[in-house]
């Protein structure tokens, strides 16, 4: 046993006593009812909480890259929330654990080289010889399940689950998730590189197949990555970003947020909207502005969730608008912490939504969560 495995156990053994389980599964409850905009006591609020402490130090980065012991640790401590603190606070935020490999797992099974940079998340080389390389992409047979970085988040996995095996209420409350998948212009981007929004362009019809090509690859790794995800949502949600979505996978569509709507509805839709079709539902992630595709994104049949990166720049009273007349769920919104309050923002949004809270602290956090749960104004200082 090294250090990082015995680190992992010691922060096990000081997590298996304060998991609460009935209180875990009441909170995975509150975010199902809200996915299928179900009535609500309240709607589910996820603090981030940032860790705090010099009992435990998390690994940098490139090392938890590299090794599985080391991941753990860090998505223990310092993940979307730290488990480490969140078993205290009892807010709503799920047990996630996650193969946090970045957002190339997809394109390197197309041969793409993955670098980690000091202390940032993996950079993916795009391919080299442009326009080229994507036809020969196209010509070559599909990648197999043995592929680019799937073997190491299927080895990330078998660690989680051989840690969490001598803790049985750590077992039955931590979400295994699946990693992040990107979405097929996403990926595609970052295949093509920069050249590709030209290419959108100067050679339209290769873009549209490309992108048909990642969804099917994607289409054949998500059963295998479903085998080692655990989590309590039930079928068509999950867990992602520590908060419940609604999908099967989440499509991150941060690079569609750059194209005008009608490169949207030409190129990347019919993309979304297969996988949607194939895999029956997804969700849709994306950071910034979307609004210029959401009308679009909602044709989508199998479309059930927007998961928000950055709700703070979107209109989000007519967003919930438009999204609850599909029942489309958003998740992860932010609101004013004045406005913080259950009933107040619960009757701004009945159901369908789950919000989070950004902690600067782990005392703030306790403040704001008691504030809300007991309908207190939160007044902010200064």
């Amino acid at each position: 046993m090294n250090d990082a495995d015995r680190l992992v156990r010691q922060i096990l053994d000081y997590l298996e006593p304060r998991v609460d389980l009935a209180h875990v599964r009441q909170a995975a409850a509150r975010h199902r009812a809200a996915l299928r905009y179900e009535p609500v006591d309240r709607l589910p609020l996820v603090c981030y909480l940032p860790y705090q402490g010099d009992r435990f130090t998390p690994y940098p980065y490139p090392e938890a890259f590299a090794d599985p012991a080391k991941m753990m640790v860090n998505e223990l401590l310092v993940g979307f929330t730290s488990i480490y603190h969140a078993v205290d606070l009892h807010d709503d935020a799920p047990y996630c654990l996650r193969p946090n490999l970045g957002v190339g797992i997809v394109a390197s099974l197309f041969g793409a080289t993955i670098r980690v940079l000091e202390e940032g998340m993996p950079w993916v080389e795009p391919l080299r010889g442009g326009a080229d390389a994507m036809r020969n992409l196209l010509d070559r047979p599909l990648p197999g399940l043995d592929a680019g970085l799937l073997p190491r988040v299927l080895d990330q996995c078998a660690c989680f689950r051989q840690a969490l095996a001598p803790y049985p209420d750590c077992r039955e409350a931590f979400q295994l998730t699946l990693p992040d998948l990107q979405g097929p212009f996403s990926t595609a981007e970052l295949l093509w590189g920069p050249a590709i929004y030209l290419a959108l362009f100067d050679t339209p019809e290769l873009v549209a197949a490309v992108l048909m090509r990642i969804a099917e690859v994607m289409e054949l790794v998500l059963p295998r990555l479903e085998e080692e995800v655990r989590g309590g949502l039930g079928p068509g949600l999950q867990f992602q970003h520590a908060s419940g979505v609604g999908g099967r996978i989440l499509l991150r569509n941060d690079s569609a947020v750059n194209v005008s709507p009608s490169h949207y509805r030409r190129f990347i839709l019919p993309a979304d909207a297969r996988l949607a079709e194939t895999l029956g539902s997804v969700g849709i992630h994306f950071c910034g502005d979307g609004s210029h595709h959401v009308p679009t994104m909602l044709s989508i049949p199998g479309l059930t969730s927007f998961d928000l990166g950055q709700p703070e720049k979107m209109d989000l009273d007519r967003l919930y608008a438009q999204a609850a007349a599909r029942r489309v769920a958003l998740a992860r919104l932010t609101v004013p912490e004045a406005e913080l309050c259950a009933k107040r923002v619960k009757a701004r949004f009945p159901t369908g939504v789950s919000l989070v809270y950004t902690a600067p602290d782990i005392a703030t956090a306790h403040d704001v969560w008691r504030r809300f749960v007991s309908d207190e104004p939160i007044h902010i200082a200064g």
